[in-house]
């Protein structure tokens, strides 16, 4: 899996303009094929930072992507970064859920245990 992560600070006078476009490249873009999921946030400790966060299968899906009319919108919403945008691009070779974290704090609770036992 790749996952893409693009942080745009965006000023508050533009924010309208820039949350019309990023609404026209989500849902194309989340048809696309490979494409798991593209979604904007903002950063709460930011308001001026978004951030779009795209996941796709393969790199051969998302170098497609990053090759479509959808993601010159993308590339438009630059234009309007107040700083320059920070571009990364992760790939994940091991995806885990909620039993991963099930038994990262069972391993800690076994270890705490085994602390006050020996006191």
């Amino acid at each position: 899996m790749n996952i893409v992560t693009l942080r745009i600070k965006v000023p508050q006078d533009q924010r309208s303009n820039f949350l019309e476009a990023a609404r026209r490249v989500i849902g194309p873009t989340a048809v696309q094929p490979g494409c798991i999921s593209c979604r904007f946030y903002q950063d709460v400790n930011d308001p001026d930072a978004v951030y779009l966060v795209e996941e796709w299968e393969s790199r051969k899906e998302l170098d497609h992507h990053l090759n479509s009319q959808e993601y010159r919108i993308v590339l438009s919403l630059l234009d309007m970064s107040a700083q320059p945008p920070e571009f990364k691009l992760s790939t994940i070779s091991k995806t885990e859920g909620l039993e991963a974290l099930e038994a990262a704090r069972a391993a800690a609770n076994t270890a705490l245990a085994e602390r006050r036992m020996k006191k």
